[in-house]
C-alpha cells in the first residue's frame, strides 16, 4: 500500500502511485521529485534534437488465438518476442519522453473523525534527458471527486482546502540533473543506470531489489516489485535484451495471476495481470498483441483508516499510458 504522512486539514497528503515526495512540506500533487510513466505524443522533441518514445510497441501480430493461459506464460511469451531478431529497438543516448494520465487519492487527516478522501486526475507530459534532468508539464485532467458525499461535506467544512490539482492551463516543473528516477519507489534509478542494467533476469531482479531495499530488504513485497518492473518497462530507456529480462522478472514474481473476469472493466484486447497483498492489489494492464503496458493501478483490498471512507475494491491510484 502506498506510504503516506499525517497532515493538518490545510496540508493534503498526496498518495500518488507514480510520484514520490522528498521532504516537501504539505506534499501536494506536484512533489519535488516525481516519477511518472507513459508515452510521448508523436512529433515531440527538444530544442537540442529528437527524443525517443518510451515503451516501444512490437508490430501487431493480430493474434489468431488467445495468449498463454497463465500470467507467467504471457509475460514469458512477451519476453521471447522482445528477444527475437527484428524487434524495434529504442534509440538510446537521447532524451526520452512520455505523457501519462495519473489518477490520485488525496487524503486529509487520516484516522480522525474529520478525515476525508478526494480523487484527482492529472495529465503529465515529461521529457527526461540523458543526465536524468527532466521537464514535466502538468495540467488538470478533470473535476475532483470525493469518496462519498460526506467527504465532500467535510472538505467544505474545512474551508475547501486545495486538493493539489494542477492548473487547467498547465504548470511546468523542472528536476535537476541526476534527480529523475524511472521507478516509483526506492532509491533513484537514473537514465544512465537504466541503459546499463543487466540483461540476465536474475541479475536484473537483484539490482531492482537493491533499489527497493527500504521496502523489504533483499526480498521486497511482490506487489512493490510488480509495480517497479512495470514502470521500468513503460518508461525507461532499455535495450531489447533488458526489456525481455524485465518481462522475465515479472513472470517470476510469486502470486502473479490473470485477474480479470468476464465482467471486469479491462479494456478490449487487453489482459490484467495482478498480485494481491493483505491490504492492496497491484494491477498491470497489458496489450498482448503489441506487448505494451497500458496502465498500472493500485486497488484497496480492505478498508483502512489511511483512506477515510474509501470502500474495499476502490482504485486509489493509477497511471494510464497514452497510446500513439
Amino acid at each position: 500500500m502506498a506510504a503516506h504522512r499525517t497532515a493538518a486539514a490545510d496540508q493534503p497528503i498526496c498518495v500518488i502511485l507514480t510520484a514520490r515526495s522528498k521532504g516537501v512540506a504539505g506534499a501536494r500533487a506536484l512533489p519535488a521529485s516525481i516519477a511518472v510513466a507513459g508515452l510521448l505524443l508523436c512529433g515531440c522533441g527538444t530544442s537540442a534534437g529528437p527524443a525517443s518514445t518510451a515503451d516501444p510497441q512490437l508490430r501487431s501480430v493480430a493474434l489468431q488465438q488467445p495468449p498463454p493461459g497463465s500470467a507467467a506464460g504471457l509475460a514469458r511469451a512477451i519476453a521471447a518476442r522482445w528477444s527475437a531478431a527484428g524487434a524495434p529497438a529504442l534509440r538510446l543516448n537521447i532524451p526520452i519522453g512520455f505523457a501519462p494520465i495519473d489518477y490520485t487519492a488525496t487524503v486529509f487527516n487520516p484516522g480522525s473523525p474529520d478525515g476525508f478522501t478526494a480523487f484527482t486526475t492529472t495529465r503529465h507530459t515529461t521529457l527526461v534527458t540523458t543526465t536524468s534532468a527532466a521537464t514535466i508539464i502538468a495540467s488538470n485532467g478533470g473535476s475532483a471527486r470525493f469518496a462519498t458525499r460526506a467527504d465532500q461535506a467535510l472538505w467544505r467544512a474545512a474551508g475547501r482546502p486545495s486538493l493539489g490539482q494542477a492548473p487547467a492551463a498547465g504548470a511546468t516543473q523542472t528536476i535537476p540533473a541526476g534527480q529523475y528516477t524511472f521507478i516509483p519507489q526506492g532509491s533513484n534509478l537514473t537514465y544512465r543506470q537504466a541503459t546499463t542494467l543487466p540483461a540476465e533476469p536474475g541479475s536484473l531482479a537483484t539490482v531492482l531489489a537493491r533499489h527497493l531495499g527500504a521496502y523489504g530488504g533483499r526480498h521486497p513485497p511482490a506487489t512493490t516489485a510488480l509495480k517497479e518492473v512495470a514502470y521500468l518497462i513503460a518508461t525507461a530507456p532499455l535495450t531489447n535484451k533488458v526489456r525481455a529480462a524485465a518481462w522475465q522478472v515479472m513472470a517470476s514474481l510469486p502470486g502473479l495471476r490473470i485477474c480479470q473476469t468476464p465482467t471486469s472493466k479491462a479494456r478490449s484486447g487487453t489482459i490484467e495481470l495482478c498480485i494481491k497483498s493483505a491490504g492492496d492489489e497491484i494491477l498491470v494492464t497489458v496489450n498482448p498483441d503489441t506487448a505494451a503496458i497500458v496502465s498500472v493501478a493500485d486497488r484497496l483490498m480492505q478498508t483502512s483508516p489511511a483512506y477515510p471512507h474509501v470502500a474495499a475494491g476502490t482504485t486509489i491510484g493509477s497511471t494510464t499510458f497514452l497510446s500513439r
